[in-house]
């Protein structure tokens, strides 16, 4: 059975939390992600039965969009499920007609920047030493598309 996609909703929110906790060494708060559920955000997620296998967040304002947050379990990354992901908020991007896109990634996440620079993302700057790492900071590679 292939992975179901569809929105988040609140009622996700424990599955949410359970999957950026183990996929991320610097994850989301619960209440981030619980603010990811207004107006101006929107999601997507793949699911497998009850199991979350991935979802991301999103905001729109006027006619742009950044990608705030991508999150794939880690018993599923390296299947494409990024992709996939990636493929979704693109498409409903274009069904809400939106013209700029933008995304920040970590400076050492290879894989997501390859992946982000196939599906036409191109780095516009750079945040020095944005994100927390165990060893000290590193850069945020700012990108749009």
């Amino acid at each position: 059975m292939p992975p179901l996609f569809r929105p988040l909703t609140a009622a996700d929110l424990d599955a949410m939390v359970a999957v950026e906790q183990a996929a991320h060494a610097s994850p989301w708060s619960r209440t981030l992600l619980a603010d990811s559920f207004g107006e101006r955000y929107f999601t997507g997620s793949f699911w497998q039965g009850e199991q979350l296998l991935g979802y991301f967040i999103a905001d729109r304002i006027l006619d742009e969009s950044t990608l705030m947050n991508i999150c794939v379990a880690p018993s599923w990354q390296g299947r494409g499920l990024g992709r996939q992901l990636l493929e979704q908020y693109l498409r409903l991007c274009r069904e809400r007609g939106l013209a700029r896109l933008w995304l920040e990634v970590r400076a050492s996440n290879a894989p997501a920047l390859a992946l982000y620079r196939a599906c036409g993302y191109v780095e516009c700057g750079r945040r020095r030493d944005y994100y927390q790492t165990a060893g000290g900071r590193e850069d945020a590679v700012l990108m749009q598309k």
